[in-house]
């Protein structure tokens, strides 16, 4: 999925293999033969060629190889979707009010080693939910900054700046 991810993308900015193997100091060769699935795209490949591609769509597919399907949303492709800016704010919204509702139904005062299994399967739904709004707002960033020419790595780096000012997160030395 990454090596169609990066054709595509490349075709729609309208940059060759060989602009595309010069800005990644890769040859052409290495460039058709990861699009097509010959050649296994190294991590540090996939990092500079999603830097030098700059879209959504390349760090999504990058992200969901590299972590093989866990805190990795892939681009959707399917039948149902719909990628307009509107559906996926709506769809956002509306997955976002079901984890509230599925959330609000645990009863986190009890001890998880004494809760029965209905009360995992509430746990459960709970986190299913939850992952439902994170695929939406994944795809709801994607979209947007592809929609609006907003760079998504300087949008990643604010919320970084934002963790480690309020004292979340260290700052790297």
């Amino acid at each position: 999925m990454l090596g169609e991810a990066i054709k595509e993308v490349r075709e729609e900015k309208g940059i060759t293999q060989q602009d595309l193997g010069q800005m990644s100091f890769l040859s052409y060769k290495t460039i058709s033969a990861m699009e097509t699935g010959r050649r296994r795209i190294t991590k540090e490949n996939a990092k500079n060629i999603c830097e030098k591609l700059g879209d959504p769509k390349v760090y999504m597919e990058a992200v969901n190889e590299i972590c093989g399907g866990v805190f990795s949303v892939p681009w959707l492709n399917g039948n149902a979707v719909d990628l307009h800016r509107s559906s996926v704010k709506e769809k956002v919204i509306e997955e976002l009010d079901e984890a509230i509702n599925a959330i609000n139904l645990i009863k986190t005062y009890k001890n998880p080693n004494s809760c029965t299994s209905t009360d995992k399967e509430v746990v459960a739904k709970s986190i299913q939910e939850t992952i439902d709004v994170y695929v939406a707002s994944a795809i709801y960033i994607a979209v947007m900054c592809r929609e609006y020419s907003i760079d998504i790595k300087k949008m990643f780096q604010i919320q970084k700046d934002k963790l480690i000012k309020r004292g979340y997160l260290k700052a790297n030395k």
